[in-house]
C-alpha cells in the first residue's frame, strides 16, 4: 500500500515538474513569437540616423562594392560594412530599408544564442536558459535598438557575451580575439576593459593576450586597405569618431547630462582623468580582493565594468548602456534578488534613447540619470556582500568622507542664491523701507523686478528685455542696463552650476557611502562640512558691503537697476544668504554631534 501510494506520489511529482518545463519553454516561445512579430511591424519605420548615414552608406555600396570600401564613405568600422555590402545582394528581395535592419537582428539571434549558453553553465537540465534567451530577444531596447532603429549595438554586444562564455568556461584565448573582434565593430567594447584587467591581475589569462586585441582589428580593417583606402584612416576611424559631436553627452544617462555644455573643454579631459583613475583603482582593489571568481560572480563584475564605465565617460551617447541592459539579464538567472536590475535598465535606456526616438522631455532624462545611480551603488553593495568585506577601505572612506566635507557649503549657497532671484525673496525684500520710485507704481516696480531677476536663472537671450516698454514706447532698460545684466547672469550661471555640482557629488557620495557601508564617515564628513560653511557664511556676511559696493559700482549709467534692486535689497540677499547658510550649517553640525570624530 505504501509503495502504491510512493508510486503515485513520484508519478505527480513528475507530472509537475514536466508541466513546468512544458510553460517555461512555452513563455520563451510566446516571447520569442512576440519579439519577432513586433520586429516585423517596426521594420517599416525610418529615422534620421537611417536616412543621413546608413540608407546612404548602402547606396554608395550598391553603386560599387569594390570602390566603395576602399574609401571613406562611413564613419563606422570596415566590418559593419562588410555586412551592409552583403546586404546589397538582398535589393530584388527586400527594400534596403529592411536589409539594413536585418543585420543587426540577426546578431539578436546571435546574442539570445548566447545568453542561452551562459545561463545554461547554471541550469543545465533546465529550461531557464531558454527563457532568459527569449527574454533578452523580447527585450524592449533589445528589439528597438535593431529593428526600429537600426542601430548595430548587437554586433559588438555579441561579440562581448561570446567573450565572457569563453571566459567562463576557461577558455580565454578565443575569448580575447571574441573581444578583438567586438572592437572592430565598436570602440565601446572597451566597456569591458576594467574586468578583463580585473581577470589579468587575477592570472587568469597572460598579459601578452591584450596584443591579440589590436592585432584582430589590423586584420578586420585589411580589406578595405588592400582595396586602396589610406591605412591610417582606417586604423585612426575611433579618433575621427569622436570628434563627431561637440557635447557632453549625447543623452546618455550619466552626471554629465546636468552639466552646461559651455564647460566641454574642462569636464571631457577631466572626465577622462576621472574615470581612469576610479577604474584602475576598482580593478585593482578587486584583484586584490577575496571575490570568488566563479559564473555569478564574474557576471557581476562584468556588469558593473560595463555601467561604470559610460557613466563615468563624458561625451557618450544614449546607446551606451545598451551592453550593461543584456549582461543584467544573465546575471538575474544567477541572482534572482537582482531582478530589478534588468527592469531598471530597460527603464534607463528606454528613457534615454526615447530623447532622440520620441523627443522626450529632458526631465525624463534625468530621472533616468538618478536611477542609473542608484542601480551602480546597488551593483557596488552587492559586489562588496559577494567579497565579505564588511566596508570599503579605511583610505578610500577618509578620502571620501573629507569630499563630503567641501562640497556640503556648495549645496547650502546653492540652495539660498536659487532663492534670491525668485518673485518670494522679491516680495520679501519689497516690504521693507526702500526708496520711492517715481517712474512706477509698487506693484509694477515688484512685477518688473520679478521679470528681472527671472533672467538670470533662465535660458533666455538679451533680446527678453526688449520686450519692457513704458507707455510712450520708451524702452525701460537701455543698452548698458542690458549688458550689464547679461554679464551678471553669466556669472550667475556659472556659480549655480558650480554648486548644481556640489549637490551631485553629495549625491553620488551619498550613494557610495551606503553601498560601501561607511554612511558614519559619511556623517562626519557633513559635519565638518556643516563647520565650514559656518565660517564661510560669516566671511560671506562681513564682505556683503564689499560686494554690495561693488554690485552698485557696475550699475553706472542704470538708473532703472537701481531703482529696482536698491541697496536695502541687495543687502538683504547678502544677509539672508549668509544667516541662511550659518544656520543651516550648525544644523548639520547638531544633527551629527552623535556621530564619534
Amino acid at each position: 500500500m505504501l509503495s502504491k501510494r510512493s508510486a503515485q506520489s513520484r508519478d505527480k511529482s513528475g507530472t509537475a515538474d514536466s508541466m513546468k518545463r512544458i510553460s517555461k519553454k512555452n513563455l520563451a516561445a510566446l516571447l520569442a513569437v512576440t519579439s519577432l512579430t513586433l520586429r516585423f511591424f517596426a521594420l517599416p519605420y525610418s529615422n534620421r540616423d537611417l536616412q543621413i548615414f546608413n540608407l546612404v552608406w548602402y547606396e554608395t555600396l550598391y553603386a560599387g562594392i569594390a570602390k566603395a570600401l576602399g574609401t571613406g564613405f562611413a564613419n563606422y568600422t570596415p566590418p559593419y560594412t562588410y555586412f551592409l555590402a552583403l546586404a546589397t545582394f538582398t535589393r530584388d528581395l527586400i527594400s534596403p530599408l529592411t536589409a539594413i535592419k536585418l543585420i543587426p537582428t540577426l546578431f539578436d539571434v546571435l546574442g539570445a544564442f548566447l545568453i542561452y549558453k551562459i545561463v545554461k553553465l547554471k541550469f543545465e537540465q533546465s529550461d531557464l536558459p531558454y527563457l532568459a534567451g527569449a527574454i533578452y530577444f523580447s527585450a524592449p531596447t533589445v528589439m528597438i535598438n535593431s529593428s526600429f532603429w537600426g542601430q548595430a549595438d548587437s554586433l559588438y554586444t555579441a561579440s562581448l557575451l561570446a567573450c565572457l562564455y569563453l571566459l567562463m568556461i576557461e577558455k580565454p584565448l578565443p575569448a580575447i580575439v571574441a573581444i578583438g573582434v567586438s572592437f572592430s565593430f565598436k570602440a565601446q567594447a572597451v566597456f569591458l576593459a576594467p574586468f578583463l584587467l580585473i581577470l589579468a591581475l587575477r592570472k587568469k589569462f597572460h598579459w601578452l593576450y591584450f596584443g591579440l586585441i589590436p592585432l584582430v582589428y589590423i586584420i578586420a580593417v585589411l580589406p578595405v586597405i588592400l582595396l586602396g583606402r589610406p591605412a591610417r584612416d582606417a586604423l585612426l576611424i575611433y579618433t575621427a569618431q569622436s570628434n563627431t559631436f561637440d557635447s557632453l553627452t549625447m543623452n546618455a544617462p550619466n552626471f554629465y547630462y546636468l552639466l552646461p555644455r559651455e564647460w566641454l573643454a574642462v569636464i571631457v579631459p577631466l572626465g577622462i582623468l576621472i574615470t581612469a583613475v576610479v577604474l584602475l583603482r576598482w580593478a585593482y582593489n578587486t584583484a586584490r580582493g577575496k571575490i570568488v571568481l566563479n559564473h555569478e560572480n564574474m557576471l557581476l563584475l562584468a556588469l558593473i565594468s560595463l555601467m561604470l564605465m559610460p557613466f563615468l565617460l563624458p561625451k557618450m551617447h544614449d546607446r551606451y548602456f545598451y551592453p550593461a541592459d543584456v549582461v543584467s539579464i544573465a546575471l538575474a538567472f544567477y541572482n534572482p534578488s537582482l531582478w530589478f536590475v534588468p527592469v531598471f535598465y530597460q527603464i534607463i535606456s528606454a528613457t534615454a534613447i526615447s530623447g532622440f526616438l520620441f523627443n522626450a522631455s529632458p526631465a525624463a532624462i534625468t530621472l533616468a540619470v538618478f536611477l542609473n545611480a542608484v542601480t551602480i551603488a546597488v551593483m557596488l553593495r552587492a559586489q562588496r556582500i559577494s567579497e565579505g568585506r564588511e566596508k570599503t577601505g579605511s583610505r578610500t572612506r577618509s578620502v571620501l568622507s573629507w569630499g563630503a566635507t567641501l562640497v556640503t557649503p556648495l549645496v547650502l549657497f546653492g540652495l539660498f542664491l536659487n532663492f534670491l532671484p525668485t518673485p518670494t525673496f522679491i516680495r520679501i525684500a519689497y516690504a521693507l523701507p526702500i526708496p520711492l520710485n517715481n517712474a512706477l507704481e509698487k506693484s509694477e516696480r515688484f512685477q518688473l523686478a520679478s521679470q528681472t531677476a527671472s533672467y538670470l536663472i533662465s535660458d533666455k537671450k538679451p533680446t527678453y528685455f526688449n520686450r519692457f516698454q513704458f507707455e510712450n514706447g520708451k524702452p525701460v532698460f537701455n543698452e548698458n542696463e542690458i549688458a550689464l545684466m547679461d554679464k551678471i547672469k553669466n556669472v550667475a550661471q556659472f556659480v549655480l552650476k558650480f554648486c548644481q555640482m556640489g549637490l551631485l557629488t553629495a549625491f553620488m557620495l551619498g550613494l557610495l557611502a551606503w553601498s560601501g557601508n561607511w554612511l558614519t564617515e559619511f556623517r562626519q564628513g557633513i559635519r565638518r562640512g556643516g563647520w565650514l560653511a559656518v565660517g564661510l557664511g560669516i566671511v560671506f556676511g562681513l564682505a556683503g558691503a564689499v560686494i554690495i559696493a561693488q554690485a552698485l559700482g557696475e550699475m553706472q549709467n542704470a538708473e532703472m537697476l537701481k531703482n529696482l534692486f536698491p541697496m536695502q535689497v541687495l543687502q538683504s540677499a547678502s544677509l539672508l544668504t549668509a544667516a541662511g547658510v550659518v544656520t543651516c550649517g550648525l544644523i548639520l553640525t547638531r544633527a551629527n554631534a552623535s556621530v564619534e570624530e
